[in-house]
């Protein structure tokens, strides 16, 4: 099974909720919006998606209506990661019966104390070998409390069906490293849009990016223009973005996301509790980045 088309960008969009917090669905004209911007998939259940606040029964509901909403050609990654072997095997079997065609599994952290590289191979390895569709491996240090690192990042494959990885750690410098021990076939996925182009240049194929929800067509520039040696051109396009970029990475998150979406007309609903909205008094700042970035229509910009 080629697993070329997981070489793109990929943004991990937004769980919708509804006023009253239940589980809502995709803002009309939101993911054909993402196709026509040039994308290549997007990821259900990513971090971003806020994945941790949902049940097991809201997990496979959404992932279901994702994938009938899903516009061709764009493709479909599911995070399926949890804490036990059992359960991350069950959430990756169930995902892809609702037709995710590939999975992101975060490693687990609860038992961090007692987790061993030798254990955490074996962790993998199993859902690789349960798995009818293929694996990437997530690092996010932020979330997990612990970074894998190249060693145990390089430790961890070696398995036909453990395809690639989705770096979130901010180490740009370690993706050259990993590329030369892990071979060409190997997908290394940066997880910060606004240093796509840093990424690429260490040896990345693409990234999974929250900032490609906001700036889909710049983003897909970027690569775009990388791969077809007009590396000025995706420069410009970064520095467009990037403030954009840095401001969801360093303290907006989820809530900026969401923030963000509704500026441009795709409302997501707010954060699930206990996460909260964005604050009222960075709503001005983060209007004020998306104008920056040309990102605002015009009929809402004025």
């Amino acid at each position: 099974m080629s697993v070329a088309w997981l070489r793109g960008i990929f943004p991990p969009i937004a769980t919708a909720f509804a006023a009253d917090g239940a589980l809502g669905s995709t803002p009309s004209g939101f993911l054909e919006h993402l196709r026509d911007a040039g994308l290549d998939g997007v990821v259900a259940l990513g971090s971003n998606g806020e994945a941790a606040q949902l049940t097991d029964g809201e997990r496979l509901h959404w992932v279901r209506s994702v994938r009938v909403a899903l516009p061709a050609p764009l493709r479909l990654i599911v995070g399926t990661g949890a804490e036990s072997t059992v359960a991350t095997i069950d959430r990756t079997r169930a995902a892809a019966a609702e037709g995710a065609q590939a999975a992101l599994v975060i490693a687990p952290s609860y038992f961090r104390a007692q987790l061993t590289a030798d254990g955490l191979r074996a962790h993998y390895h199993a859902v690789a070998d349960a798995s009818p569709i293929p694996i990437l491996i997530y690092n996010v240090p932020l979330h997990m409390g612990y970074d894998l690192g190249a060693e145990w990042i390089t430790g961890l494959t070696g398995h036909r069906n453990i395809v690639g990885l989705k770096d979130s750690s901010g180490d740009i410098g370690r993706l050259s490293g990993l590329r030369a021990r892990l071979g060409a076939d190997f997908v290394l996925l940066a997880g910060a849009g606004e240093k796509m182009v840093d990424a690429l240049s260490a040896g990345a194929d693409g990234a999974i990016a929250a900032l490609a929800n906001l700036a889909p067509a710049a983003s897909a520039g970027i690569r775009r223009a990388w791969l077809d040696g007009r590396p000025d051109q995706a420069a410009q396009q970064q520095r467009t973005i990037a403030p954009l970029g840095e401001a969801l990475t360093r303290g907006y998150g989820v809530p900026g996301l969401k923030a963000g979406l509704r500026m441009l007309g795709y409302d997501h609903g707010d954060p699930r509790p206990p996460l909260p909205p964005l604050p009222a008094a960075e709503l001005a700042n983060l209007r004020r980045l998306l104008e920056e970035a040309h990102l605002m229509p015009r009929a809402l910009a004025s």
